[in-house]
């Protein structure tokens, strides 16, 4: 097949990026021809995969940006006809779509030139389905079939859209099991570590973490270890201070993916909070890792985690929960490693990029196929399955 993804911040520091990586390779190792579309200065980057982008915006969230929304609805005419051409001149078959609602204009315009396969990646600011429903709605009537990373993320389409209840599926997010082992190289720190990962920004809950860490920090022998940058990190030193916290907390700011790998090979816990998601990386990663997880029950991290078999669920913006947690797992290393080996396994059996690369592969042959087909019909996983 000849495969068009559209992932608007392709290279960029992101689970929807990284996703669209691990897709491409995997694409590409099972001998298909990848192109990806892409958004900044109009370029066609040299090598393998052959990349190119234009310049475009997503749709504007706030309904009195007037300007914006003229700039927008002015340039997107545009932008859409290159994406068009960048698409024709592939030669695509089809097109995976990688992004937030935001840009699902963009998304159905490519419909016009193969059938669309749209991902749905995950809640959105405020944690809501997404910030743009209409817009979404119109992209989703458009498309060939529809994937969620979660099942929380299927019904939400499938209440916002009816129609896409007969071209939907699940099909959770990956990890690289090789690169989060156990047995590779640990980062070290002078005491043992809860480990949370992520972009600092209100969805992930690093505030709750801290409020929890305060409720709990004397009674244990560790620190909380928060790798990651982003707009919250002024707001998160400033209540690790007014918590008495500064010894305790240390914000490591950007690792590279070597880096996260032993992190994670070094924490004796690993905590994701976070407010809203759709699968997110960090849990997976953790899982790879083999490592205990305390993670609020929010879209699909019930998917991937089984409360006490595979890891702690809690729930969201619940400081008083998570910090309960975090003290009964840290004082009990055995229930830590027998959680994080069940993890591993849990990875190894239902999140392994080849497997889940192999499934998207099945979706979109399927939808070529019924392209040519006098009754069209797609073989796929039951909506919540694995």
């Amino acid at each position: 097949m000849r495969i068009a993804v559209f992932c608007p911040e392709y290279g960029a520091i992101g689970g929807i990026e990284q996703k669209a990586e691990s897709l491409v390779r995997e694409f590409r190792a099972a001998g298909h021809a990848v192109v990806v579309l892409a958004r900044g200065d109009d370029a066609r980057a040299p090598g393998e995969p052959r990349v190119v982008r234009t310049r475009f915006h997503g749709v504007p969230r706030d309904p009195g940006a007037l300007g914006r929304r003229v700039r927008y609805a002015l340039r997107r005419p545009r932008a859409i006809a290159a994406l068009r051409a960048a698409a024709a001149d592939f030669e695509a078959d089809v097109v995976l779509s990688l992004s937030v609602s935001a840009f699902s204009p963009y998304a159905g315009g490519l419909a016009t030139v193969a059938p669309l396969v749209y991902c749905l990646e995950g809640r959105e600011a405020g944690g809501v389905f997404t910030a743009t429903p209409r817009v979404l709605a119109r992209t989703l009537k458009r498309t060939a079939y529809v994937i969620g990373c979660s099942t929380s993320l299927v019904k939400s389409a499938c209440a916002l859209v009816p129609g896409v209840r007969e071209r939907i599926t699940m099909i959770p997010n990956g990890v690289d099991l090789a690169r989060f082992a156990p047995g590779g190289p640990v980062f070290r720190h002078p005491r043992p570590y809860v480990l949370a990962i992520g972009r600092l920004a209100r969805q992930k809950a690093f505030d709750v973490l801290l409020e929890a860490f305060s409720r709990v920090a004397r009674a244990l022998p560790v620190d909380v270890l928060i790798a990651g940058e982003g707009p919250e990190r002024a707001a998160l030193e400033t209540r690790r201070d007014r918590l008495g916290l500064g010894g305790r907390v240390h914000l490591l700011g950007a690792v590279d993916r070597d880096g996260v790998a032993a992190l994670y090979r070094g924490a004796a816990l690993v905590a994701a909070p976070s407010r809203w998601e759709g699968l997110p990386l960090v849990v997976l990663e953790a899982m790879a890792a083999g490592r205990a997880i305390v993670a609020a029950a929010v879209d699909g991290v019930p998917d991937a985690l089984a409360d006490g078999e595979t890891g702690v669920l809690v729930p969201p913006d619940a400081p008083d929960r998570l910090a309960a947690a975090m003290e009964r797992l840290v004082a009990d290393p055995d229930a830590c490693e027998r959680l994080g080996t069940a993890a591993r396994r849990a990875a190894e059996r239902a999140f392994a990029w080849p497997e889940i690369a192999r499934r998207y592969v099945d979706v979109l042959a399927g939808v070529v196929a019924a392209r040519h087909a006098p009754t069209p019909r797609i073989a796929s996983p039951a909506p919540g399955g694995y």
